[in-house]
């Protein structure tokens, strides 16, 4: 992947972004990037000031605001999309209706309204059907594709929604599009559920704190990731912290003073990248 290739960690995260990590999609955006789009994330990897400077102007800390701003610079200057506005309110009756994220047109001349979000949901059968969960336990994958389809969509098909963009549309009807990228956590409650995770690449893995030593046959180290850089993994062959797994019992006191879930990327050996993983730890009583 492109993303293993670069270094910047705001460029690693836009590569990340084009090589399409999705959960939910409508749309897809791989016919839409430009022909030398790895070129070009390997020139900005080079000269990372557009890109930075982008990002500045977003100033939320959240991870949506910062991947909303990563989508923005994606689509005005890795695609052959026009974006015609973006995160416009729509309002009636004096009250706010809903936002929409953005809203692109295509080579062709067709409207789309996208929907867009990044989201990291962990397994949690036991809640069915709500059984995608965010780490803060408020937030599942049923609720957000459900307000999606039948709300944030629907705007643009409402009469106050298609004034908004009615000197825009000129009569066309936008299509709408749900985009959530990020990835799933497979609860990992024994050897068996190791086994079976390692064996396939594409989910991340969410384990209790107090059975960490499932994890000691297969890994050796670990990196606490912060946010907003939850999408990319760090290159092993650059700078970065890292900690022998044997010291994640260490964690046990950490959740006594903050309960919410550790972000974490697994290795083998330090400078070796086989077989990184991702992995959410999680207090006990989660």
């Amino acid at each position: 992947m492109i993303s293993d290739q670069l270094h910047h960690p705001l460029v690693k995260d836009l590569a990340w972004l084009v090589e399409g990590h999705y959960i939910e999609r409508d749309f897809y955006l791989e016919a839409y990037w430009v022909a030398d789009v790895e070129a070009r994330l390997l020139a900005l990897d080079q000269v990372p000031a557009p890109l930075i400077n982008a990002l500045a102007e977003c100033k939320s800390h959240f991870l949506g605001s910062y991947f909303e701003s990563l989508f923005s610079f994606a689509i005005e200057h890795l695609s052959c999309l026009t974006v015609i506005r973006e995160h416009f309110q729509i309002t009636g009756s004096g009250k706010t209706l809903g936002e929409v994220d953005m809203l692109v047109e295509t080579p062709d001349g067709a409207l789309h309204q996208f929907e867009i979000a990044v989201k990291f949901y962990l397994e949690r059968p036991d809640l069915f059907p709500h059984d995608w969960i965010g780490p803060n336990k408020n937030d599942s994958l049923l609720k957000k594709v459900t307000r999606a389809r039948e709300h944030q969509l629907q705007i643009l098909q409402m009469q106050e929604g298609f004034s908004a963009i009615a000197e825009f549309a000129k009569d066309r009807v936008p299509q709408t599009s749900l985009l959530i990228f990020g990835r799933l956590y497979l609860a990992l409650n024994d050897a068996d559920d190791v086994t079976a995770w390692l064996a396939q690449t594409e989910h991340g893995g969410w384990i209790r704190v107090s059975q960490i030593a499932l994890l000691m046959p297969h890994f050796s180290y670990f990196s606490i990731l912060q946010k907003p850089h939850w999408l990319a993994n760090q290159n092993i062959t650059d700078n970065f912290a890292f900690n022998s797994l044997q010291s994640a019992y260490n964690l046990v006191s950490e959740f006594l003073h903050d309960s919410r879930p550790i972000h974490v990327l697994l290795w083998r050996a330090v400078r070796n990248a086989e077989h990184n993983r991702n992995v959410f730890i999680v207090p006990d009583s989660w």
